[in-house]
């Protein structure tokens, strides 16, 4: 196993935890939820909503869905799920009834963006184009031959729009504001009033989770969980989806642990 960052590998068994001392972060696509072939695809079980609720419950609201897509998508796939969500990798967060977004969310530049990457897509087979508030995706999950295609039309794009950043994640590659991440915006909740001094824990599969599993790692109690196989600066691993949820449904009291 690989050990980027110089960290040592994967612990495979998940420490007990105090969920009323904890601040527990949860990617979506990749990690609650299996990846579909399309963003709308994606099929949530359905007992995800009940196993959420009770993670809210006894973290006292700490509990916060950190992903990629825009706050009001998980609020759709979940039920109304009215929680803690960092979305758009931190373009838009939603922080009890407080919501706050990037200044370039809904901006004319972020149309024309997702103008071009939808042309772009309907003349090559396959390819699907993902409007986001501050951005857009191409991905090429189908047609994984036309990724150096989708990186080369992107990449002229970022030359071109300087307060944008291109990234790479699992079978796509996104345009999005700089300085925008989802290890910033869980530092950033971390230091305030609600949540300080809590035990961060957080879920991640991607790539682009990697620098928030680094964050939490670093800290002194932090559990950093990667969700499947990779090159990963987490300190444990559970192999898929259903691996993962089994293990927060552990945590939160509503299954047994194997052989008890």
């Amino acid at each position: 196993m690989a050990e980027p960052h110089g960290e040592g590998p994967c612990e495979v068994e998940l420490p007990q935890i105090d969920l009323g001392a904890s601040a527990v972060f949860l990617d979506f696509d990749g990690t609650l939820v299996d990846i579909a072939d399309t963003p709308s695809g994606v099929l949530v079980p359905d007992d995800l909503p009940k196993l959420l609720t009770s993670l809210s419950e006894q973290t006292d609201g700490r509990l916060c869905i950190v992903t990629g897509r825009p706050v009001e998508d998980v609020s759709r796939f979940l039920g109304g799920f009215e929680g803690h969500v960092i979305g758009s990798h931190g373009a838009e967060e939603r922080v009890g009834s407080e919501m706050w977004r990037h200044d370039l969310a809904g901006s004319d530049v972020v149309s024309r963006l997702g103008d071009m990457a939808e042309a772009f897509a309907a003349t090559h087979s396959g390819l699907v184009a993902e409007r986001k508030p501050t951005g857009v995706v191409l991905h090429f999950r189908q047609v994984p031959e036309q990724e150096p295609d989708v990186y080369a039309f992107l990449h002229a794009l970022e030359q071109s729009h300087q307060e944008f950043d291109l990234h790479h994640s699992k079978m796509a590659y996104e345009l999005r504001p700089k300085g925008i991440s989802k290890d910033a915006s869980i530092k950033r909740l971390m230091e305030s009033e609600a949540f300080n001094g809590r035990r961060p824990i957080f879920f991640g599969d991607d790539v682009t989770d990697e620098p928030a599993l680094h964050w939490v790692s670093s800290q002194a109690d932090g559990i950093a969980v990667k969700v499947g196989p990779g090159d990963t600066a987490a300190g444990f691993r559970v192999p898929d989806t259903q691996a993962a949820r089994t293990a927060l449904k552990i945590w939160a009291g509503l299954e047994a642990e194997a052989g008890v």
